[in-house]
């Protein structure tokens, strides 16, 4: 049997996780090349599903491949300014000096959120957040930030946001409609798409209903909506089938990805150090964790209030797999669960697949 089948029908967390009420968890994984599925009360192997879920900042990896696919095709430099991308930020001094990699790698020294982003998502919707942030509102934020020397690794949804927008007014094609030419349909992943508010309408989609979320503890929330200001760090909603495409592609195994493959790796290698005593590093976007056994395991997590997901992948081993939960998270639940107190996370489950699937 399976080792990572066998640890979810019998790890008893993990059944306590799947059979929390209105929870619709879906996890697989990909072994030299086999790939299996796994939801609650159906066979691995099977795939039942083609609900959508809200993928959050895993998004953040796909952004990062538009950067290393614009750099590839000669539309930019990962070590360009800012302003240089976005002539009309030549007067702020922090976008003459903040380079694309630096946002890339969250070392341009920007905060998780702007100020002006969180003082709107108090006024506006909390449930929300994003939603009624423009690009007005981004480029105030921009030209109030002064310029960092040396700054450190500092997880940005708020830099990650800029990146994305800087992309598509530097190339002049609209965020969900660069990932749907440039990433998703050479992979098939038709499934998946990047909701931004103006540009598309992906209720439309019948076909791949999005799944209504939950916070934890059971409480319905609404879904996040994403202007163009901020899409780049959070906005894909993707199914399990897509998912696990994706990092098929980033072993480099999908039939129809070879071209793409020195994009894949750019973003792969690691492009500046966050923990050099522990062996964890980033790449663009994917965070890189050195194991014991001399491999490299390439991960990324993501949330929003109502759903979560993790992705990973260890090209030594050949092997990855996808979390995905229409189970959100709180802060309040992260502190619960790091003393070993409330719901499954999908990080935690996320932890008991790889312990199994990376074994040596």
């Amino acid at each position: 049997m399976d080792a990572v089948k066998e640890m979810l029908d019998r790890n008893k967390k993990i059944a306590q996780w799947a059979q929390l009420k209105n929870h619709s968890p879906a996890i697989g994984w990909i072994v030299r090349g086999e790939k299996f599925f796994w939801t609650p009360n159906e066979t691995a192997g099977s795939v039942k599903s083609v609900n959508r879920y809200e993928i959050g900042s895993i998004t953040k990896t796909m952004t990062a491949f538009r950067l290393a696919k614009g750099e590839q095709d000669g539309l930019w430099q990962a070590s360009d300014t800012l302003a240089k991308l976005v002539p009309e930020l030549e007067d702020s001094e922090f976008a003459r000096s903040v380079t694309l990699r630096q946002l890339a790698t969250h070392t341009s020294g920007l905060t998780r959120l702007a100020k002006n982003q969180v003082l709107m998502s108090m006024k506006k919707d909390k449930a929300n957040p994003y939603a009624a942030y423009l690009e007005e509102h981004l480029l105030e934020a921009v030209r109030s930030e002064k310029p960092r020397t040396e700054a450190k690794h500092e997880y940005s949804n708020y830099g990650y946001g800029l990146l994305g927008w800087a992309l598509s007014r530097a190339s002049g094609v609209p965020a969900s409609e660069a990932m749907r030419r440039e990433l998703f349909d050479p992979l098939g992943m038709n499934g998946s798409v990047m909701a931004v508010l103006g540009e598309t309408d992906p209720d439309e989609d019948e076909a791949f209903p999005l799944l209504p979320g939950f916070a934890p503890g059971g409480r319905p929330v609404p879904h996040w909506d994403f202007t163009s200001a901020s899409a780049g760090a959070g906005a894909v909603r993707s199914t399990l089938p897509d998912m696990l495409t994706y990092v098929e592609a980033q072993l480099g195994q999908h039939p129809a990805a070879a071209e793409l493959e020195p994009v894949f790796l750019d973003c792969q290698n690691e492009q500046a150090s966050v923990a050099p005593s522990k062996g964890v590093g980033i790449g663009y976007a994917w965070m890189r964790s050195m194991r014991q056994d001399g491999t490299v395991t390439h991960w990324h997590n993501g949330a929003t209030y109502g759903f979560s997901s993790f992705a990973a992948f260890n090209r030594d081993l050949q092997s990855g797999f996808v979390v995905l939960s229409n189970r959100g998270v709180s802060f309040a639940g992260h502190l619960k669960q790091m003393i070993g107190l409330g719901e499954l996370s999908s990080d935690r489950a996320a932890g008991l697949v790889g312990e199994e699937l990376f074994k040596v």
